[in-house]
């Protein structure tokens, strides 16, 4: 876009949503009320404020709790994301909408996975309804673009809910004395949130589809830890646990080919440290 665009960012509170809200300091953000029940109020008032790019950070992304409200998981995960495409089609606006690796979850090949494979069905709910969500939005609104992130991390914030992320829970082991527990036979991107934000600018002019979007990594959970830690001065020891196969290793190309282009896995932690001062 070669004007600078009006945003609004949905879940402007969560993890990805509060970041975007610093990248982006005059974008508007959506009430948390409206995002909980989406129909006609959200959609008044995206009309209302008529943005050019719609960021939709929202989601319920824990595993666990989609498992046991899976209600909850598709108002959240599907219709919240299909009210925002029904939205931004009527108003001409871009809708950039986060989907998730673990789409690939019924995946058995080793991988990395493209976006045009036809995949399995998914292993969880959470899963299930991202993948809908994929397909209904761009029924919708065919210039959306979907966004299947990977595992992202960074420091905690002051003043925010802070889950664990991959940094957080493997230095918190190290510090209580704990041994790094990670799947044994597994391979995944794991990113640093600050560079998905940073990299978001470029999204605003890709051609409505899916993408991955993240940092690719081959090497295996056990590497990765013990990267982490090599790259944040820390012993510790890292012990694979029993799981089954899951693989979610990404294949990039689609949006390097427009230019989109992410560190490695280990970069993103160099990165992250460099960030906080940590080496």
């Amino acid at each position: 876009m070669e004007t600078t665009p009006r945003i609004m960012v949905a879940g402007a509170h969560g993890f990805v949503g509060c970041r975007a809200m610093e990248h982006f300091p005059s974008a508007i953000a959506v009430d948390s009320a409206l995002l909980r029940n989406p129909g006609r109020a959200l959609q008044a008032f995206v009309r209302a404020y008529q943005p050019d790019v719609i960021l939709n950070a929202a989601a319920i992304s824990d595993i666990g709790v989609c498992e046991k409200d899976p209600e909850g998981s598709y108002l959240a995960n599907v219709v919240l994301p299909m009210t925002l495409a029904a939205a931004a089609e009527e108003i001409g606006a871009k809708l950039i909408s986060f989907s998730s690796d673990q789409v690939y979850t019924g995946c058995t090949a080793d991988g990395p996975y493209r976006e045009d494979q036809i995949l399995p069905e998914p292993t969880n709910q959470y899963a299930r309804h991202k993948l809908e969500a994929e397909q209904r939005v761009l029924d919708i609104h065919p210039s959306a673009v979907l966004l299947r992130a990977t595992w992202m991390y960074d420091m905690p914030l002051y003043g925010h809910a802070n889950r664990g992320n991959f940094l957080v829970n493997t230095v918190r082991a190290v510090m209580q004395g704990k041994p790094v527990c990670v799947p044994s036979c597994q391979y995944r991107g794991i990113t640093y949130v600050r560079q998905v934000v940073s990299l978001i600018d470029p999204v605003f002019d890709l051609p409505g589809g899916v993408y991955n979007y993240g940092s690719e990594n081959a090497l295996t959970m056990k590497e990765t830890a013990n990267a982490l830690l090599k790259v944040l001065g820390l012993e510790g020891q890292v012990q694979e646990t029993a799981a089954k196969r899951h693989n979610l290793w990404m294949d990039c190309k689609a949006i390097k080919e427009h230019g989109i282009f992410f560190d490695t896995t280990v970069e993103g932690f160099q990165r992250c440290a460099a960030d906080y001062g940590l080496r």
